[in-house]
């Protein structure tokens, strides 16, 4: 470690010393200590090799609070001479959301129902949560049709499951039904309830098309991202009616540019061309239609329209900033965002970073297996 010249540097600049016999935290030459790396995955790396450091050999000042990690933007969006700074995705969407919203009606269900204004904001807003719940769940099951199954069907309980060896629950009934109307289509090669003795609980089994084997069990729907699946689900449930048809109205032309058409027009001189023109600007422009048939295109299409008229940036790295940019959003004490490093639980703390940074291997690729299908973002 003590090879690393930029290491050393950070030691010398710190002034604690480093060695067990050396180090002082009341030596410390700075009030806060802030890591500040790259929003991607090798950002995330160097900034958890960085807080290995401090917990391994700086604890002291993790402990009175002199760790920080830096907030930079994730995205940077431009309109004209307006620029604004958003930290994450969840606060982009709700951004642009808002926005399209203010130009969108959409309809939903056979009967043609209304969404708009801020209903329309929560709804796009919730379903952008209940896609990413959806999604996490889907990669276990890896077929968004029977995925949907789950919170149509309301599967939450443990009771939902129980039932004696002869006599199947009402919805686990159910699920097998339609997982069998969706077999010939979707080519299983297999459909079936059976009796977890074990447990005393039932569950269904099919087998994909591939030969790969499924399982929908109360260990699957009890898991966190299901429940928020279908608690976020329950939240629109009404509007989860396609064909979804999308009003998109077009912004009336301003004030200014009315006036330049009414100059434009005096000028000119030719008193039919200036009635035509004013008729043309108190026209109300045509509403754009399109039709959604289901809510992922729905809600990508929302947010390609809030999108409309803006320049966006993702930030990936903190270079990708001009030194106006990094100042005004990461560095500036009046502007930017810290957060601090607290030793809450330190035997936890020590657990995990001995998995993730230490020598044993076989108890890190365990916890690789064991989250792997919570990973975000992946770096390959």
């Amino acid at each position: 470690m003590l090879a690393h010249e930029e290491i050393r540097a950070m030691i010398t600049a710190l002034g604690t010393g480093i060695a067990k016999d050396d180090f002082d935290p009341t030596k410390v030459r700075y009030g806060k200590i802030i890591l500040m790396t790259d929003a991607d995955v090798d950002g995330s790396h160097i900034r958890t090799l960085l807080l290995t450091f401090f917990f391994r050999h700086m604890q002291e000042l993790i402990k009175r609070n002199h760790v920080y990690i830096a907030q930079p933007p994730l995205f940077g969006i431009r309109k004209g001479k307006s620029h604004q700074y958003i930290k994450d995705e969840r606060e982009f969407v709700k951004v642009m959301v808002k926005r399209a919203s203010d130009g969108l009606i959409i309809r939903y269900g056979e009967g043609a129902a209304k969404l708009e204004g801020a209903n329309l904001t929560r709804f796009i807003t919730v379903l952008n949560e209940y896609i990413g719940f959806f999604d996490k769940v889907d990669k276990r099951l890896r077929d968004e049709s029977v995925t949907e199954l789950l919170p149509k069907l309301d599967l939450a309980k443990r009771a939902d499951f129980e039932g004696d060896k002869k006599n199947q629950p009402k919805k686990v009934e159910k699920l097998e039904r339609e997982l069998k109307k969706l077999q010939k289509e979707h080519g299983f090669k297999s459909v079936e309830a059976r009796f977890d003795e074990e447990h005393n609980l039932w569950e269904v089994a099919y087998v994909s098309s591939q030969g790969a084997a499924h399982v929908i069990n109360w260990e699957l729907v009890s898991a966190p991202e299901a429940r928020q699946m279908l608690s976020k689900y329950k939240q629109i449930e009404p509007y989860m009616e396609p064909p979804f048809i999308v009003e998109s109205i077009p912004k009336a032309s301003s004030k200014k540019e009315a006036a330049a058409d009414d100059e434009d027009d005096d000028t000119n001189g030719a008193e039919n061309e200036t009635v035509e023109k004013k008729a043309t600007a108190k026209r109300k422009p045509e509403p754009v239609i399109v039709e959604k048939t289901n809510v992922r295109d729905l809600f990508e299409y929302v947010l390609s329209e809030g999108k409309k008229d803006f320049t966006v940036q993702r930030y990936k790295g903190l270079g990708e900033m001009t030194a106006e940019q990094l100042w005004e959003t990461t560095m500036d004490p009046e502007r930017r965002t810290l957060l601090s490093v607290k030793l809450e639980d330190i035997a936890e703390t020590e657990t995990i970073f001995t998995t993730l940074m230490g020598e044993d291997v076989e108890s890190r690729r365990k916890f690789i297996e064991e989250n792997a299908l919570d990973v975000k973002n992946l770096d390959i």
